[in-house]
């Protein structure tokens, strides 16, 4: 219903495209604030010199040095990092016995993004889609801020949490301007890449500024006109009218007519209080599902379990190598500005897979390159030939790609494989085994100084994926599914089939043999006939 009236006041206009680029470009902003331990975390050249040294002054500081990066164990060391790159490892000494440090900050912003999500998807729902995102921008804003001026760890580790979820609010609330746009149209806005884009400046803003304080303080700066948006932008029409509200409901759609060129149907305020009242009705009468919906009969269980685990494997490898690209041969920032900029070239490939192959064999197939690609690096590092660690980064880079190509299959696959009334909740329960990869994907390559054991758990977790997506339903073609079917429904529902195969099986045996009948009769007379004429011959 309410989809006829957003077509009629125009689906696809110049204000769904303002609402569009006031609201879903600041996706940039926070995959740049999501990533920027990727650069944080490097670590620059320093090093070490014992207090008992009596000539620091005149120690040569360059990588021949016998001071260079040695964490001294006998004595007391006093480190001198690299003045031209300055990082949170540089600002508070995150080397030797403080290197556990850095994967933990990463991890409790990625546990903020977690909570964040959570703490979203419930706002959205009770205090509406715009206040819920615009809040998120301005304390997104606001502590970008602040923690650029932290004075240890401990305080920047904070912030960072809070930073993180005000990514995860607004990663949630983000689907909010989809409610304003037809559905012809959702997949393409779905699909634009301003997460991607954002990770591109985040390569290019390191390497040109080189000062984590600066960057925080210009991502608080440059998030901020975002806020401007809530002059401009209304809330979303479909939360008003699901919560009664129809007399800001029916402002919005003349705000909408006026902007487009359109007119407002006649009968508008009429489907408003009709989608309000069925809402109410809704709410009275229909079952609450629960996430124990999602895990209830065998073959409820193991989609559900098999989709979180891809979910769960996707967001480990990718962050992991997100995170830990500084450990990779060659140039740091040039990695990082491959790994995003190539990350483009695979939105068309597997749209194209996605509608010709199907969803599963795509995710599947993607998943198992990408853990090629890691057993490529395990074999690279079983030869031991250090001239070779280019190719090492070069085959991490693509395992990243790769991965990113199965997590955007898996989106579609996992929409489409609940039913509507458990839909959210399946999505969301796959959304937080997600969120608790990103937790322990900091930590990937902090495992010890054995570079093989990264690889081998990405390697694990990518095969188990791909099977695991081959072990789910293809949804391509197939009409999204509303209800549950219980046990004794879908053994209804095949006892029918049973049922109406026998009766078209029986019917077509009758008619055979009322065939069969009428041709012996025919022939008898037939017979009969021709005799009498015979013997009338003669």
């Amino acid at each position: 219903m309410l989809e006829e009236i957003i077509e009629s006041v125009g689906s696809s206009g110049k204000f769904q495209w303002m609402t569009v680029m006031l609201i879903m470009s600041c996706k940039s902003v926070m995959s740049l604030s999501m990533l920027m331990m990727a650069y944080g975390g490097l670590v620059p050249d320093w090093w070490c010199y014992p207090e008992d040294e009596k000539s620091v002054s005149v120690a040569p500081l360059n990588s021949s040095s016998h001071y260079y990066q040695v964490c001294n164990e006998t004595s007391v060391c006093s480190r001198n990092y690299e003045a031209d790159t300055k990082t949170v490892v540089s600002k508070f000494d995150l080397v030797c016995e403080n290197t556990w440090i850095k994967p933990t900050v990463t991890a409790v912003q990625m546990g903020g993004v977690l909570v964040g999500a959570l703490i979203g998807g419930q706002s959205g729902d009770v205090f509406g889609r715009k206040k819920t995102i615009y809040t998120a921008i301005l304390l997104h804003s606001i502590f970008n801020i602040i923690v650029a001026f932290s004075v240890n760890w401990q305080m920047f580790a904070a912030f960072r949490f809070l930073i993180g979820g005000c990514i995860g609010t607004f990663l949630v609330s983000v689907v909010y301007p989809l409610e304003f746009i037809g559905r012809k149209h959702r997949a393409v806005v779905s699909a634009i890449p301003f997460w991607t884009t954002g990770l591109i400046l985040l390569a290019l803003a390191s390497y040109l500024i080189r000062d984590w304080k600066i960057l925080h303080i210009g991502l608080g700066v440059v998030s901020s006109p975002y806020l401007l948006g809530w002059f401009v932008v209304p809330e979303s029409l479909r939360w008003l009218s699901t919560k009664d509200r129809i007399e800001e409901a029916k402002e919005i759609l003349d705000k909408i007519a006026r902007f487009n060129g359109t007119k407002v149907p006649e009968n508008a305020e009429d489907v408003l209080r009709k989608v309000a009242e069925m809402e109410k009705k809704k709410n009275r009468t229909e079952k609450k599902y629960t996430y124990l919906d999602i895990y209830k009969g065998f073959p409820m269980l193991k989609k559900s379990l098999c989709i979180q685990l891809i979910w769960f494997s996707c967001s480990t490898t990718s962050y992991g190598l997100s995170f830990g690209i500084s450990t990779f041969s060659g140039n740091f920032y040039l990695n990082f500005f491959l790994m995003s900029v190539t990350e483009l070239t695979t939105y068309f490939p597997t749209i194209y897979c996605l509608e010709k192959i199907g969803r599963r064999y795509t995710c599947a197939g993607a998943l198992f390159l990408a853990a090629a690609s890691c057993i490529t690096a395990l074999i690279i590092q079983a030869v031991n030939d250090v001239s070779k660690s280019s190719m090492i980064t070069g085959v991490s880079l693509l395992a990243k790609i790769l991965t990113g190509s199965a997590w955007a299959s898996l989106v579609v696959l996992s929409n489409e494989s609940y039913p509507t009334v458990i839909r959210s909740l399946g999505y969301g329960a796959a959304n937080t085994m997600a969120r608790i990869g990103g937790i322990l994907a900091p930590f990937i390559f902090s495992l010890g100084s054995n570079r093989m054991i990264p690889y081998i758990i990405m390697a694990v977790l990518l095969v188990s994926s791909g099977i695991c997506a081959l072990l789910q339903k293809e949804t391509r073609g197939l009409a999204l599914e509303d209800l549950i079917e219980t046990v004794a429904e879908e053994n209804e529902r095949k006892d029918r089939k049973k049922s109406s195969i026998y009766n078209i099986s029986s019917e077509s045996n009758g008619t055979i043999s009322q065939v069969g009948e009428q041709i012996n009769s025919l022939s008898q007379n037939t017979n009969t006939k021709s005799i009498n004429e015979i013997s009338t011959q003669m």
